[in-house]
């Protein structure tokens, strides 16, 4: 019934090819339409739960208290107070501001300075006009190092760097605000003739993160195309021999590509690191299906009148299989749309559309192909040194197999023990800087503020009353201060900001400078008398109107998830421990806070996308293959290269993030396929009237070459990844090109050895 179907749908084929390729073509052309609408997302925000409860509150907080992101321009020089660099500050300042994407500036010369005078104080920039003696430069110097405000933030604590802090204005729904931001800000820093010799200046950020993501993917776009297409045509070449299934292999997968990046745009995806490696992935998958069909179709005795004939018998013994492999191969990448996180949802719907794409797609465009190329001599030739003249390391395979399956078991149960023991060492990291190599100027720029500036990273704490005037309390006030000293005492925390500093500095310059008068007002009536006298600019960066709302910014120098995460859960516990019943609302908030939540996202979702992807694979090739010894045969030689990769990954210190963590789905969703391929053939041979041994060995013979082809043209696919300018993408090429290895010699070595078993050591016939 099978063949009957195949038949018909064939004959349809050929006898309509002018309209199907009309068909084809215009499906393209809108397919290529939507690739060129395809938005670019690097933001960390993109890789958050949509209507998370977090994110909600968060988007709450920014809207009272403006971004925790902002852009950095750091600068360091023998001498920063002096009256050229201060001069040339102010001026900087001025321009930064008059960019249109800039909100404001804050800088040495435009920070306020809480000045004390008799019983009263003043506020004024720190600077308000350069100094003309070595004494009025020394003396701001040691004012900024003075103020806890200042000191450690705005000016490294040894006086020798400091820095442009540009808060931006609001931009939603602004796609380019970013990239603009940065170019202008840069173009104003590389073309600054006036800038005092010796000075360096590092430009950081969250901004500067995502806008340097967005443009090494591009780059990566731009180098993995062009050699993606030139490896897999020098493959296809080494393997087929034949020119013009070549050409029509290739035009296969580069509509299978546009397909593929059209449903990610329907499924409303966009760009990000994530899914720029969908292009040469799904252009080394959209080869298997080729590499069978054009292995089997050149293998057969063919003449000018049977050419469309043969292809007709190869496609009726191959599209079950075929279909089966994509079908598979797009259930793996259909498990990942059980995650939270966008970018993987969104790469997991496209990827499982173009596999089935990739499908319709061969069965159609290669026996077209063939007919409207029917006449050429070239395809009369039948190629026996090509891929279908066996591969190498066929007949040592096929000994090791029938004299040795016990030994190649037990080889591969020591490896099983030595791969768990690698997983215990596995590690669960997202550390957006360490996607860059450390060679990149935005890993070292970062760096260089971490280290002297106390980092670019924020660490947000909401606390919010139900009553007005809370914060004018010196009760509540001194909550703020408790949690400020507990966080500053974590060794990468350097500083932490609220109202309660700001009262603090005031006391002090009411009380002439004293320096111990650094602390907090003793009555709600001082501190209402403190607020009315300031008239400075910062404090509604802390403090809503009604007083009943205070945030603590911390800045962190810290980037490391797993390090993140035990310092957030430390503090809630002391949240918790401590101000229980204080009557606040205390919420740990922040981009820093949600990267942290993200990672257990990224965890938890491949846990279940992995067992998804098995469980509906394994009921599948059940299905198929009836037979349970079959089907579970099957999954060995899938599941041992995720235990493998998995281990792999913790004796080389690779951690779980947002690219590797999708391996293990994907790869069994691709894995298995060779496996269908060759149990296919296996049960063939049996219904031939074969032995069990001399079918497993027919297999190997039969099926062995296409296997290594399609293994190794998957590995140099995923091998193109390693070119990329990102180090979790380097990662994940690396581990799937190892990945596939593995399943090629377990599809080739340990199945076959099972297989070779006495009937009472496996589980059946």
């Amino acid at each position: 019934m099978t063949a009957n179907l195949i038949q018909k749908a064939y004959r349809f084929l050929v006898n309509y090819p002018k309209a199907i390729v009309s068909v084809l073509g215009i499906l393209t052309v809108l397919g290529g339409v939507g690739y060129s609408r395809l938005p670019i997302e690097t933001s960390v925000e993109s890789l958050i739960i949509e209507n998370d409860p977090d994110l909600l509150f968060y988007e709450k907080f920014k809207s009272q208290f403006g971004e925790d992101e902002f852009l950095v321009v750091a600068f360091a020089g023998p001498e920063i107070f002096s009256a050229s660099t201060l001069a040339w500050i102010a001026e900087k300042n001025e321009e930064l501001e008059g960019i249109k994407e800039v909100r404001e500036v804050v800088s040495l010369t435009t920070v306020e300075d809480i000045v004390g005078s008799d019983y009263d104080f003043i506020i004024r920039p720190l600077v308000e006009k350069i100094p003309e003696t070595p004494e009025g430069f020394l003396h701001i110097r040691q004012r900024a190092l003075d103020n806890p405000l200042i000191r450690g933030s705005l000016i490294s604590n040894d006086g020798r760097a400091s820095l442009f802090l540009i808060r931006t204005v609001p931009h939603p729904g602004d796609e380019t605000y970013d990239a603009r931001l940065i170019e202008q800000v840069t173009s104003h820093f590389q073309q600054d003739v006036e800038m005092p010799s010796g000075l360096e200046w590092h430009l950081a950020g969250w901004l500067v993160t995502d806008v340097n993501m967005a443009g090494y993917m591009n780059r990566d776009m731009v180098i993995f195309m062009p050699i993606t297409y030139l490896l897999l045509i020098v493959l296809l070449w080494f393997f087929l021999r034949n020119g013009y299934a070549v050409c029509i292999s290739v035009l296969n997968i580069s509509l299978c590509l546009i397909w593929t990046m059209a449903f990610l745009y329907l499924v409303g995806g966009a760009m990000s690191p994530m899914t720029s490696i969908l292009s040469p992935l799904m252009m080394a998958l959209a080869l298997s299906d080729s590499v069978h069909i054009f292995s089997d179709f050149l293998k057969q005795e063919r003449s000018a009148g049977n050419v469309v004939e043969t292809m007709g018998k190869t496609l009726e013994r191959l599209t079950v299989p075929c279909f089966l492999t994509s079908l598979t191969t797009a259930i793996g990448f259909a498990s990942l749309a059980v995650s939270d996180i966008p970018p993987i949802r969104h790469f997991g719907l496209a990827a499982a559309c173009g596999m089935m794409a990739e499908f319709v797609l061969s069965i159609t465009v290669l026996p077209l192909g063939i007919w409207f190329l029917r006449r050429r001599p070239g395809l009369l030739k039948k190629r026996a040194g090509s891929y279908a003249g066996g591969y190498f390391g066929g007949a040592v395979l096929k000994r090791l197999v029938s004299r040795y399956p016990l030994y190649v078991l037990v080889v591969s149960a020591v490896l099983v023990v030595l791969a768990i023991v690698g997983i215990t060492r596995l590690q669960v990291e997202t550390n957006l800087i360490e996607y860059f190599k450390k060679d990149s100027t935005v890993y070292q720029d970062t760096h260089f503020v971490d280290e002297h500036l106390g980092g670019v990273n924020t660490l947000e704490v909401s606390f919010l009353s139900s009553e007005p005037d809370a914060f004018k309390d010196p009760v509540n006030l001194q909550i703020l201060e408790e949690v400020a000293v507990y966080l500053e005492s974590q060794p990468d925390i350097s500083r932490s900001t609220t109202v309660a500093d700001f009262l603090k500095q005031m006391n002090r310059a009411f009380h002439g400078e004293r320096k111990e008068a650094y602390t907090l007002p003793d009555s709600r009536e001082m501190v209402a008398q403190y607020l009315l006298l300031y008239d400075g600019d910062e404090l509604v960066n802390f403090i809503d109107s009604d007083y009943r709302w205070a945030r603590l910014s911390a800045q962190i120098s810290e980037h490391s998830s797993s390090v993140l995460k035990r310092r957030i859960e430390d503090l809630q516990i002391f949240l918790r421990n401590r101000f229980a019943g204080s009557g606040l609302e205390i919420v740990v908030t922040g981009k820093t806070s949600l990267v942290n939540k993200l990672v257990q996202n990224i965890v938890d979702s491949q846990v279940q996308s992995l067992a998804l992807a098995c469980g509906v694979i394994f009921a599948i090739l059940l299905g198929v293959f009836r037979s349970l010894s079959l089907g579970l045969l099957s999954l060995v030689p899938n599941i041992l290269p995720i235990v493998f990769n998995l281990g792999l990954m913790g004796w080389l210190g690779i951690p779980l993030n947002t690219a590797t963590a999708i391996i293990s789905a994907v790869a069994i969703g691709i894995a298995v396929d060779d496996t269908i391929h060759f149990i296919h053939q296996y049960q063939e041979d049996r219904r031939s009237g074969m032995g069990r041994h001399p079918a497993v060995l027919a297999a190997l013979e039969k099926k062995g070459g296409a296997i290594v082809t399609t293994s190794l043209i998957l590995m140099g696919g995923f091998g193109v990844l390693v070119l990329s300018s990102f180090v979790p993408t380097i990662q994940f090429g690396f581990l799937c090109s190892m990945v596939m290895l593995l399943a090629l010699v377990c599809d080739l070595l340990v199945l076959p050895a099972m297989m070779m078993l006495p009937k009472n050591a496996t589980c059946g016939n």
